[in-house]
């Protein structure tokens, strides 16, 4: 048996050794070891081992005995058996020697001896006195011969205390978002035991004081990661040794802007904002239109650091604003590692205008708004200006605190009135107020009403299928019951085919069948094959309302068969025999349309074979394609947007071949509500013009103009002659500042109306600005200055006039309803003090209410 070569390694732990054996890994307590088996004796235990020291760590001076025997096996006699010491250099094996064979020294040194007790196989290699120099790998080399080698290595250190090679601060700079890794190696023998802290502070992401590692990892470094971090090592041995780093954090330039938003008026000063971070400090710049801002008596830029190394705030003043100065600015930072910018928009300050909001009626189901999951009903409101402008509603004409009621809510960044598991209780008429410093819009009033379930005539019936018989190859009209619901159901009729395995449904789509806009289903004439349960067809009547148009409710089953004629006339086996054509339904002789809405006209014929139906004016002028088209197999007659020059006699021509061209006439009769053909058309003028808003709108019928200015209708008594009403058209003489706000248009007919709105921005008079070479017209501004403050007064009076007006009104109907329950003649006072308009004219009492300062609740309706 040969033994192979092999190398022994100290145990990595201290309660045992592992060594080879025959090509095992076996654990022995106490030594190291390292077995084979001799092959020159037979009688020799199989498996011999070797026993050496582990790593000796020594001081300075001391004598160091390392030891390594083989055990288990007598070698006497064994040929070429040796022992041997050498001293391995790792990184130069080149410079590695032999200290000993067995127990004689080789070197030409007293520094070693071997050390062999008798009758035994263990060679203890002694360092007599230990210093720096005798601290390396000492291997023992056991030589059972014919090349059979066992290899074991030793470590002998000397104790050093822990130490390392640079003692000054280091210090790192990284970028914000980096992954570093900080590592610390210190010498020392033992080896040392590694901590690390962070002085005044937590560890970042470890957390606590102490973090035991070589390695201090940090995978995403934010800018709270720097500061003083201190490596201990300690090996038990004098004093810990330490090494310091300071961690700095670049941070890329941060931008943030208090507003992105400015609004100023002409002449006025505004400020705009920004606060940057960054490490190093960066260049901050001002732009416009990114156009870089230089010197200007008109712009003002401050910086200004903030406390604790927290950045900067720049401010830039722009003292008097112009048209010019109107435009978006960008503050922009730049430093040795990037750029940042945010911009700032200078706004023109402009009255709230209505830009969006829910039609006249806004539905919501009872139970489904009850669910866990339901959704709020919206009642939508949105408006333009600048300021944003800000949200109240009324109610039933009275202020809406929507604030009290948790059900309530406004939707972030518009009025948008957003209302969660409704009741009857929450319906009623809503208006939504939009305001700023500059007026106030008023939007449509809007319905907020539940919906119905849908109900049925024969609702009570056992049950909601119906046998139906009908004459075969004659004309025949399906009733469907009756419907309720709101909104007002529509009905329509489905064509069930039961198969084996399915029942296959589709909305009945035939020449012969049609129904009409009462739910009816007309036949022109009854076929066996087609129309009956004979081969398992059922007609089926549903109901459906615009709240939810694909839900549909199911109001019977007719099951339809056949007998033959009363008359005993089977036209539809005989070709001789037919039906001749005849009106089953059709539109009245005269109708009246809505304009601008989808309209039809119908013309229903029965009769075998199918009649066909053509359609053409009453003077026999063919009908615009663009403007009309036919369904139902031609039987009606569809206007697509109907106009007011739509008007007239239609003819639809009949015809199945039995007996004369049938021909009916419908006179169209077209009414227009009023209706707004343009939108009303904002101004944006100087002080001193003159402007006219025009309420474009187009009527049949007779219109009533009311307009209003910031929620309130303009009266025009008192001869105030710079406000001039002529039916459509509102024109302001000779403008000032305070005639800045929202001018709405109401037209009214008997039936309907149509509402629109515009603003007005006011702009000092003389160029948008009263600067003149840097300098201002010192003269003029006080003039406008005194202009402005007088104004200001008068709209205080007239504010106090109407409070009081107001408080008045209020007492007198307290009075009047204590009086009516003391059942006693009311004490009226006469009180009719003169108000002050808008126009600052006086007029008698007034029955508008005002909802909260300048909102009043007016409900814009006929």
């Amino acid at each position: 048996m040969r033994l192979p070569a092999g190398r022994c390694s100290p145990a990595p732990t201290t309660s045992g050794k592992w060594f080879p054996v025959m090509g095992r890994a076996s654990r022995f307590e106490g030594v190291t070891s390292c077995a084979g088996s001799p092959t020159k004796r037979e009688a020799a235990t199989p498996n011999p081992k070797i026993t050496y020291s582990k790593e000796t760590i020594a001081k300075e001076g001391d004598e160091v005995k390392i030891d390594c025997a083989v055990e288990g096996v007598d070698l006497t006699g064994v040929q070429d058996f040796s022992v041997s010491w050498s001293k391995i250099n790792e990184e130069k094996p080149a410079n590695s020697y032999p200290i000993s064979n067995n127990d004689r020294v080789l070197l030409f040194s007293s520094k070693f001896r071997v050390d062999h007790p008798a009758d035994s196989q263990q060679y203890s290699l002694i360092i007599k006195k230990m210093s720096e120099e005798d601290s390396g790998l000492y291997r023992c080399t056991v030589n059972f011969g014919e090349d059979q080698k066992i290899n074991a290595d030793v470590p002998v250190t000397i104790q050093k205390a822990p130490y390392f090679t640079d003692d000054f601060t280091k210090t790192l700079t990284v970028t914000e978002g980096d992954a570093i890794s900080i590592d610390c190696q210190p010498g020392g023998s033992p080896k040392p035991e590694v901590y690390w802290e962070r002085l005044n502070q937590e560890l970042p992401y470890y957390g606590g004081k102490f973090f035991k590692a070589n390695q201090l990892d940090i995978p995403l470094v934010d800018r709270s990661h720097k500061g003083h971090y201190v490596c201990y090592a300690n090996n038990g041995i004098g004093d810990p040794a330490n090494s310091h780093v300071i961690l700095e954090v670049q941070v890329p330039p941060e931008v943030v802007v208090t507003k992105d938003q400015v609004f100023a008026s002409m002449t006025e000063e505004v400020m705009m904002e920004c606060k940057v971070v960054a490490i190093p400090a960066a260049d901050i710049a001002w732009l416009k239109d990114d156009l870089p801002i230089l010197g200007s008596a008109n712009y003002k830029i401050k910086t200004v650091p903030l406390e604790g190394d927290e950045g900067v705030v720049s401010t830039m003043a722009v003292t008097q604003v112009s048209s010019e100065d109107i435009g978006t600015y960008k503050c922009r930072a730049t430093s040795a590692i990037g750029t940042a910018e945010k911009s700032i928009a200078l706004i023109t300050k402009s009255p709230p205008l209505i830009s969006a909001q829910s039609r006249k009626e806004v539905l919501y189901d009872l139970q489904r708004n009850l669910g866990r999951d339901a959704l709020p009903v919206v009642i939508e409101c949105m408006a333009e200006g600048a300021p944003s402008p800000k949200y109240r509603w009324t109610k039933n004409n009275k202020t809406l605190i929507w604030e009290v009621d948790p059900r309530f809510s406004l939707e972030e960044g518009t009025g948008n009135l957003l209302i969660s598991d409704p009741t009857m209780d929450d319906n009623g008429l809503y208006q939504c107020f939009a305001y700023n410093n500059l007026g106030t819009a008023v939007a449509d009033p809007v319905y907020l009403l539940n919906t119905s379930r849908i109900e049925f005539s024969n609702d009570k019936d056992e049950s909601d299928t119906y046998n139906v018989k009908a004459e075969l190859g004659r004309p025949f009209k399906l009733s469907c019951p009756k419907v309720f619901g709101y909104p007002k159901p529509t009905l329509s009729w489905v064509k069930a085919n039961q198969l084996e395995t399915q029942i296959e449904i589709e909305f009945v789509n035939d020449e012969r069948i049609i129904s009409d806009p009462e739910g009816n289903l007309w036949f022109t004439h009854i076929t066996e094959a087609d129309d009956t349960r004979k081969n398992n067809f059922q007609f089926i009547c549903l109901a459906s309302t615009t709240f939810e148009p694909n839900d549909f409710s199911m109001a019977s089953i007719i099951e339809l068969s056949v007998v033959d004629p009363a008359d005993g006339n089977l036209n539809l086996n005989e070709e001789q025999l037919n039906v001749e054509s005849f009106p089953m339904y059709t539109s009245n002789d005269t109708v009246k349309f809505i304009a601008l809405q989808e309209n039809t006209l119908w013309c229903i014929f029965g009769g075998e074979p199918t009649p066909t139906v053509s359609w053409r004016m009453g003077n026999g002028t063919e009908l615009n394609e663009t403007s009309f088209t036919t369904r139902n197999s031609g039987s009606t007659l569809v206007f697509l947007d109907t106009k007011v020059e739509d008007a007239g006699e239609y003819q639809c021509i009949v015809s199945n071949g039995v007996g004369e061209v049938k021909t009916k006439s419908v006179v169209v009769v077209v009414e227009q509500e009023p209706t707004f053909m343009s939108a009303m058309e904002s101004f944006t003028v100087e002080e001193g013009s003159t402007i006219t808003f025009v309420c474009d709108v187009a009527s049949t019928k007779n219109i009533t103009y009311t307009w209003m200015y910031n929620g309130r209708v303009i009266s025009l008594t008192g001869g105030n002659m710079r406000r001039i009403i002529k039916g459509n058209t509102l024109t302001i003489d000779d403008i000032i500042s305070t005639d800045v706000g929202n001018y709405a248009c109401n037209a009214t007919s008997d039936t309907a109306y149509a509402y629109s709105q515009a603003t007005l921005v006011v702009l000092p008079a003389g160029g948008y600005s009263t600067r003149q070479s840097g300098k201002l017209c010192d003269g003029m501004q006080e003039l406008r200055n005194e202009i402005r403050a007088l104004q200001d007064t008068i709209q205080l009076i007239y504010s106090a006039v109407r409070e009081q007006q107001g408080l008045a009104q209020y007492t007198q109907d307290i009075l009047s309803q204590v009086a009516e329950k003391l059942q006693v003649p009311a004490v009226r006072t006469n009180i009719t003090p003169a108000s002050v308009t808008d126009d600052g004219n006086k007029v008698g009492n007034t029955d508008e209410e005002d909802v909260e300062g300048e909102l009043a609740a007016t409900t814009v309706s006929p």
